[in-house]
């Protein structure tokens, strides 16, 4: 599951995104991958491994909450 999000503000200039996914390694270990920075860039990314399944669902859930605080917008999913 790939969450994006987007962050544009014109009069601040800021153009950024910010991606989250769960993943799973060939090992079993539950993580998250995200990746952010200015829109056409590449960015930054970081990975981080937890124990369990639902502590990296919780994390995710709090990453995402607290960047639409920030003021992030969910981009809706793309389907074709």
């Amino acid at each position: 599951m790939q969450i994006d999000m987007k962050r544009v503000d014109p009069e601040l200039n800021m153009d950024r995104f910010y991606c989250v996914e769960l993943t799973k390694d060939l090992f079993g270990d539950h993580g998250i991958h995200r990746q952010w920075g200015r829109s056409g860039s590449w960015g930054r990314i970081r990975n981080d491994w937890f124990d369990t399944k639902q502590e990296a669902q919780r994390a995710m859930s709090k990453l995402i909450n607290d960047k639409v605080t920030r003021g992030y917008a969910i981009n809706p999913p793309f389907s074709e």
